[in-house]
């Protein structure tokens, strides 16, 4: 017993619980700047496709009103006879935002 309790013992063992506590935190450290890495990645992935759909919004806008002005150059230039009625649906998500 006298042997668990000596001054050498209780440093060892001290030395080693140091020395994986020193390298659980190093991995941690490790995990966590790999996964900044990755959130900063993401930010910047999700900026860019805000980007890209707003210029798809302001596309899909100046399509409608020339699909609007082609409609009444038809309705003024045919008269009597209506345009074919369109075969697509714009998609409730995007409703507000065109």
């Amino acid at each position: 017993m006298s042997t668990w309790l000596s001054p050498e013992f209780v440093q060892a063992i001290g030395m080693a619980l140091a020395t994986v506590i020193g390298a659980v935190t190093a991995w941690q450290a490790r995990e966590v700047a790999k996964l900044r890495e990755r959130v900063v990645a993401l930010e910047e992935q999700a900026a860019d496709d805000h980007l890209r759909f707003r210029d798809a919004i302001r596309l899909i806008r100046a399509l409608q009103r020339h699909i609007d002005e082609l409609l009444g150059f038809l309705r003024l230039h045919v008269p009597g006879q209506e345009p074919p009625v369109a075969q697509y649906k714009i998609p409730a998500t995007l409703q507000e935002e065109i």
